[in-house]
């Protein structure tokens, strides 16, 4: 039944320690289990050993993490003893640690001369053509000196240096500085430049007395530089082969995954108990998980709890989209009333009303369609789309023009008072649609006739009002709702004059606060009035500038009322159905789900997720 939601069922499994982590995958990859801890006396530690593992695991990672590679995932990996995966693993990347040092002090070498050598190309053609650099870089004597820094953008205007000739060369996002002098006055300039956070240009000795030749020179060292990187790198690569390194890293993936869960789990010296919930009615699920993973277990499962259970929403894929509303709020508890169904009719019908244009419609629909396979609350769009059409008919408006169709019903503004007053017919009931589902999940705690006691005179006050615009007479369903309310009240269990009084008082400002919320939804037909003048505004101009200029204003300013009048109409429908329709019935009580999630993958120099 889609109007209520799925509780989820209890389970306990009990595995041998040798067995636990390979049915903590079997159970994650159902993708139907949500562990919960249930512990019992003398617990001991499940994996004691992993936080002396990760401690050292992420010295290396912090060291040679951004020359690991790259780990797609860990769907084919099954660690069927993780204490002695731990130890292998742990010794493995020791022994690829030691073997990868001097490769990776190669590869860190040449990726620094990489960096000077960028600098230096900078250099040489930011450095006019008088200017020796050839001589500079020979001509480090005891007496005479040089240095040569970048300074980044912001930093160009140079401090006094004292006893220093310095000169500074526009580049690309900066500056260079050649300063020349005594080697004491550059020594303490250095000192400087370096609190400055300049940065360092070592001149190379290979640059020829040919200054036209420099550019060349410095990239045929850069492509040779790049020629010994991809050298160290291809050996890394080989060595990770040889040595089995992506392999070792999804192992760590997968005790990562399993020290995160392990919070969850209870254990003996002997046993592992493992508990949660099966969103599933059924275990066999369950069981032939754990059977195809060769698992030894007992497994019980029952509709008690040891605690509240989890819920999940029992909807069709046609309304999942919906439970975007709800879960706004919260998840709605056992007994309590999904408003994901009733939501997929008002939320189109407000936003179509609001909104109605079959073009600006159309547009919409082929959005959600095209949109919602990559983003899925998109495909609300589809719903409302469908809907704008449906009133763009009722009203005759097409990408903002009326007259291409005719209206079946009315031109908004031709008819203002019409359409704010079947504005109010829509809130007003959608508003005893919320007294109905509230009385609905009442009945199903067993409580209707307590509903009915304490709500039903106001349910029958607020629909005698609503028909007095017809019969005047049935206001005085109002006195009927108010003595149902006083004879109908009780304080422990018992009627007394003061919690009639109470009930009384609070009757008044029940009835008083429908009246403004049934009065709120007047704004539907305002934003649709709004949408409709906009529309003839747009019209307006665009038939004022002439045969050309018309379609061009036509095609902008339906963009501006897709963009702008979407916007707030998709806004006002979620909050005239969060806080007018919702706050009627629905409590969100309950808990919502999660799934045990399969291990992750190490990405990017070694992080999990």
């Amino acid at each position: 039944m889609i109007l209520r939601p799925r509780a989820t069922t209890w389970f306990e499994l009990l595995t041998s320690r040798d067995h636990f982590a390979v049915a903590m995958q079997a159970l994650a990859h159902t993708r139907a289990v949500q562990l919960e801890a249930h512990p019992f006396d003398q617990s001991a530690p499940v994996l004691p050993v992993l936080d002396d593992f990760f401690d050292r695991f992420h010295q290396l990672e912090a060291r040679y993490g951004p020359y690991w590679p790259q780990i797609r995932g860990t769907a084919g990996l099954v660690l069927e003893n993780p204490i002695a995966a731990v130890a292998e693993t742990q010794a493995r990347l020791a022994d690829w640690a030691m073997r990868a040092d001097p490769i990776v002090a190669d590869l860190r070498t040449s990726e620094a001369r990489l960096g000077e050598l960028a600098l230096i190309d900078r250099l040489v053609e930011a450095v006019p053509d008088h200017l020796p650099l050839a001589r500079l870089a020979q001509a480090q004597g005891s007496v005479l000196r040089y240095a040569v820094f970048f300074l980044h953008t912001g930093d160009a205007a140079l401090p006094a240096l004292d006893g220093v000739l310095a000169e500074s060369f526009p580049a690309e996002q900066g500056a260079f500085v050649i300063l020349v002098g005594p080697a004491d006055a550059i020594e303490a300039a250095a000192e400087r430049a370096t609190a400055l956070d300049w940065t360092p240009v070592p001149l190379p000795t290979f640059l020829s007395a040919d200054r036209d030749t420099h550019v060349q020179q410095v990239r045929q060292h850069i492509t040779e530089t790049e020629r010994d990187l991809a050298g160290h790198l291809a050996r890394l690569d080989a060595l990770a082969e040889e040595t089995g390194l992506a392999e070792l890293l999804q192992r760590v993936a997968v005790l990562s995954w399993l020290r995160d869960n392990a919070g969850e789990i209870s254990a003996s010296p002997n046993l592992m108990r493992i508990t949660g919930w099966n969103s599933v009615a059924n275990s066999a699920d369950i069981h032939r998980a754990l059977e195809a993973a060769g698992v030894d277990y007992a497994l019980t499962q029952s509709a008690g709890s040891a605690g509240d259970a989890p819920m999940v929403l029992n909807n069709p894929a046609w309304l999942r989209a919906f439970e975007f509303f709800p879960r706004l709020l919260g998840m709605p508890a056992n007994q309590e009333v999904d408003p994901s169904a009733a939501t997929a009719l008002i939320a189109p019908l407000l936003f179509g009303f609001m909104f109605g244009d079959v073009g600006q419609g159309a547009v919409l629909l082929a959005a959600g369609l095209y949109l919602g396979r990559r983003w899925p609350m998109l495909a609300l769009f589809v719903p409302g789309g469908v809907m704008a059409m449906v009133f763009g008919v009722l009203f005759g408006s097409v990408f903002s023009l009326e007259g291409v169709i005719p209206a079946l019903w009315v031109h908004p503004l031709h008819a203002p008072i019409t359409v704010l007053a079947a504005a109010l017919v829509i809130g007003a009931v959608l508003l005893t649609l919320g007294f109905v589902l509230d009385f609905t999940q009442a009945a199903w705690h067993g409580q209707g006739s307590r509903w009915l006691a304490q709500h039903g005179g106001l349910m029958a006050a607020f629909l005698g009002l609503l028909g007095a615009w017809f019969e005047p007479r049935l206001a005085w369903s109002v006195v009927l709702g108010l003595g149902l309310t006083a004879v109908g009240a009780r304080k422990d269990g018992a009627w007394t004059p003061a919690a009639a009084a109470v009930a009384v008082a609070e009757f008044v400002e029940a009835i008083m606060r429908l009246l403004v919320s049934t009065v709120s939804f007047a704004r539907v037909g305002a934003f649709a009035l709004a949408h409709a003048g906009l529309s003839a505004a747009i019209v307006g101009i665009a038939e004022a500038l002439g045969p050309v200029g018309f379609w061009i204003a036509l095609l902008l300013g339906n963009l501006l009322i897709l963009g702008l009048e979407g916007l707030v109409t998709g806004i006002q429908t979620t909050r005239l159905i969060l806080f007018e329709f919702f706050i009627r019935f629905f409590h969100a009580t309950g808990r919502e789900f999660r799934p045990l999630q399969p291990p992750g993958q190490l990405v990017d120099g070694g992080s999990t997720s």
